[in-house]
């Protein structure tokens, strides 16, 4: 709720606009606040340091207030970020102490007052001291008609808490297992870090469209997220953030007698023996973390799965050896159905990436991102992922005869969007580039093969003086109604010892371009917290 706010932009146009924003409340009805930082006790005049920390939580209160007003009825689009965390050495009971824990409390009493208004809410609250942010989980569910959103995240920002809870269950129970997520009309339901098992939260999981599951603060068994799921049936998008493995650990079976008693519908979740987890209706699915085991791959069907999004990194190596992993099972499982595609290539090898590619034949949409390999980081010499060879496998090859690009000997034949981001650790060229969009963008193409609509790619490097666009051009490509994005560094200089050295930090034309978002999606979060709230 800065002065930027679009609301106060208009306002501030003349006074005909600036009737025009207080006469529309849907203007208002997103409150974003974001407490700052508590001074450090140790800094120079700390009173006063905490009395301007004061009078910035005031203006926040009296926005939170002003916004309140000129939503009307309009239902909310809540979004708390923040809470009280003093060093351990800080006596609360000191007056600028206090009053810091009575501004907070303001703040959150202005919104808790108006929860009948809430549709969805984004809470990412610090667990200190002070538990002021409790009042966030203590609204009934009659005072909640209006929430189908909800994303929590909480962080334990307090030693002194840290020893009190023993048991992670203990923080779920104050926090996400009190009356908040027991709102009648919720359906999307996201947490951040899992500090014990969300199991035994009292939420009606068969009534839930989307979720969202951070990484559990410990090691845990491959049952654990098909047991989840197996009592959402309804869901359509899922993100699981999944720990890893270890290599010969026990597999428990997915529990049978977990039907939840509040969910709407009785759900007697499969177990390895006596089936899978059906989940019809979900068509996308996410993964952060590590992938999925073979152990998750079996026991799981997805019918309608269309998009598959994986963020993970290089499968962790234990003393007893690797972990197993089944992403490549659930591709080749469910590679017919997938429309679109979102891999972190950093964990892959060359062959492990064209095996993957070869199961998508329906694939519209592929993006590639991903960081350094954890094998190279450790000094391991690999052959890059993303090479000239890569792209010759998705290029359409020129019959000879006729002059008709082919589907037949390449992988992915109806794709129609292409997005990757390379790093220093990958090899390819613009040549290799060009002629992968100039085949795909022929007007005589073979039955099945797709017009390539959109090309975003990210290097590394500076741009070269000969570059994609300008092989499309020799070719005599057609670029009419493409979107063609090619970002690189920026050469920007910063001095040191009175000398400037060139550094390439700075992307170019990429976060700015309007299909930045719906090509390149994996730069930003997918099903994350804030898009949560949108």
């Amino acid at each position: 709720m800065s002065g930027d706010h679009p609301a106060l932009v208009i306002s501030g146009v003349c006074q005909r606009w600036r009737q025009l924003s207080l006469n529309t409340p849907l203007l208002w009805t997103v409150i974003d606040i974001e407490l700052p930082w508590l001074p450090d006790p140790q800094e120079y005049r700390w009173d006063d340091s905490m009395a301007y920390w004061g009078r910035q939580v005031q203006v926040i209160l009296a926005r939170t207030q002003l916004w309140i007003l000129r939503s009307a009825n309009c239902p909310l689009i809540v979004s708390f970020t923040g809470g009280l965390t003093f060093p351990e050495n800080t006596d609360v009971s000191e007056e600028p102490a206090l009053t810091a824990t009575q501004h907070m409390r303001s703040v959150v009493a202005a919104l808790c007052d108006v929860s009948c208004r809430w549709k969805a809410v984004h809470l990412s609250v610090e667990m200190g001291v002070d538990e002021g942010v409790n009042e966030f989980f203590q609204i009934p569910p009659d005072k909640l008609p209006l929430l189908e959103t909800l994303y929590v995240n909480v962080l334990l920002t307090s030693p002194g808490l840290v020893s009190r809870l023993s048991e992670g269950q203990q923080l779920m129970e104050m926090t996400t297992g009190r009356e908040l997520i027991k709102a009648p009309r919720l359906r999307r339901f996201g947490v951040g870090h899992l500090w014990s098992s969300p199991l035994p939260l009292p939420i009606k999981w068969a009534n839930l469209t989307e979720l969202s599951l951070g990484p559990l603060t410990q090691q845990t068994d491959a049952s654990f997220p098909l047991a989840i799921l197996a009592m959402c049936v309804n869901l359509t998008r899922c993100s699981i953030h999944l720990l890893a493995s270890r290599p010969g650990g026990q597999l428990h079976a997915i529990p049978t007698n977990l039907a939840n008693a509040n969910a709407t519908t009785s759900v007697q979740p499969a177990n390895r023996h006596s089936g899978v987890c059906r989940l019809p209706r979900l068509h996308t699915l996410e993964f952060r973390g590590h992938h999925p085991t073979p152990f998750f791959t079996a026991n799981i069907d997805l019918p309608s799965l269309r998009e598959l999004i994986v963020l993970c990194s290089s499968p962790q190596i234990f003393e007893e050896g690797p972990v197993e992993d089944g992403i490549f099972e659930l591709i080749q499982k469910f590679g017919d159905g997938l429309t679109d595609l979102v891999f972190e290539w950093g964990s892959l090898t060359e062959h492990s990436l064209l095996d993957m590619l070869r199961h998508l034949p329906n694939l519209v949409k592929l993006r590639l991102v991903g960081g350094i390999r954890y094998q190279q980081r450790m000094g391991a010499d690999r052959r890059p992922v993303i090479s000239d060879s890569v792209l010759e496998k998705l290029t359409p090859q020129v019959d000879g005869l006729n002059g008709v690009a082919g589907g037949t000997r390449c992988y992915c034949p109806k794709l129609q969007k292409f997005g990757c981001k390379v790093r220093e650790d990958v090899e390819l060229s613009e040549e290799a580039f060009a002629r992968f969009i100039a085949a795909r963008r022929r007007r005589q193409r073979a039955s099945g093969v797709a017009l390539l609509t959109s090309f975003v790619v990210a290097f590394p490097s500076p741009k070269p003086t000969r570059g994609i666009r300008n092989w499309l051009e020799e070719m005599d490509v057609d670029l009419e109604d493409m979107i063609l994005v090619t970002a690189y560094k920026k050469p920007q200089t910063y001095s040191t010892l009175g000398m400037r050295l060139p550094n390439f930090d700075a992307d170019v034309g990429l976060r700015e371009h309007e299909d930045y978002v719906s090509t390149v999606g994996p730069f930003m979060r997918t099903l994350g917290h804030l898009t949560m709230l949108t």
